[in-house]
């Protein structure tokens, strides 16, 4: 997590992507996308991490999927005040715990989880490395990791990823995903599995600007105004030129700290 990244994602763009993928969901799929990765996890009475938390929803399905207790954080203060809200309201602030941390080490005792989550949050993390040694220390020994990201293709970016990531307005750290692989291998985790799930996501894109042109057009033209509108619109675009591409790869990623 990076301080670049702490405020990028401004009132237009959290209004946005919840009115494509709702209420309280900033990345892919909403609550169905967090179900399908965490949903093959023994969750039951765990305590998880969820790294790069957004709005909180992520953590309310992991609640439904058997968590005692999840702490969610995030680098930007106001998603924070915004996500510690929505869970207050929700009535859950006794089992989700949303905390503003600073980027760099995480701010708990080694081995604090039994699984470690984000979604698509990952990417704008510089130091991967870094990262997941962390990620590997705050987990307990057999912990897990079940986690969306977006991942590059190999070579230099070209000019309609540089665009997109100009639209998008956004800090973007990616790598491959072989590259990724190499990260928790040499962390030390084990059972990796790596799911490219581009071609899915590729069509997933395509449809959700249909609908921006169509079914929530007049709720982004009034909310968002002309110009954020056209904006918008146009990002996603610019999204779907680079999935069909391939140079814009999602995946999902799962691993585990070695018991002993």
């Amino acid at each position: 997590m990076t301080d670049s990244h702490a405020e990028e994602y401004d009132g237009r763009m959290l209004t946005l992507l919840q009115m494509i993928w709702g209420e309280g969901y900033l990345s892919p799929g909403g609550p169905q996308a967090v179900r399908e990765i965490a949903g093959g996890i023994d969750l039951g009475g765990k305590h998880a991490l969820d790294i790069g938390c957004g709005l909180g929803g992520l953590d309310q399905v992991l609640l439904t999927l058997g968590a005692a207790h999840v702490t969610g954080v995030d680098v930007s203060a106001g998603i924070v005040e915004r996500a510690r809200e929505r869970i207050r309201r929700s009535g859950l602030a006794n089992r989700v715990d949303i905390q503003l941390v600073a980027p760099g080490p995480l701010p708990f005792a080694d081995a604090s989880f039994d699984i470690v989550f984000g979604k698509d949050a990952w990417l704008h993390i510089p130091d991967k490395a870094a990262h997941f040694a962390e990620v590997y220390r705050v987990l307990k020994p057999g912990g897990r990791i079940a986690a969306g990201d977006w991942m590059k293709a190999p070579g230099p970016y070209s000019r309609d990823m540089e665009y997109f990531f100009e639209m998008e307005g956004l800090t973007y750290h990616l790598v491959t995903l072989a590259a990724y692989g190499r990260h928790l291998h040499d962390a030390g985790f084990v059972d990796i599995r790596l799911a490219d799930i581009t071609r899915r996501y590729r069509a997933e894109a395509h449809e959700e600007l249909a609908r921006m042109q169509g079914e929530l057009a007049g709720m982004m033209l009034a909310e968002l105004g002309e110009a954020g509108n056209a904006h918008f619109v146009e990002d996603w675009r610019s999204l779907t030129v680079v999935l069909d591409k391939g140079e814009l790869r999602p995946a999902q990623i799962w691993a585990t700290r070695p018991a002993a």
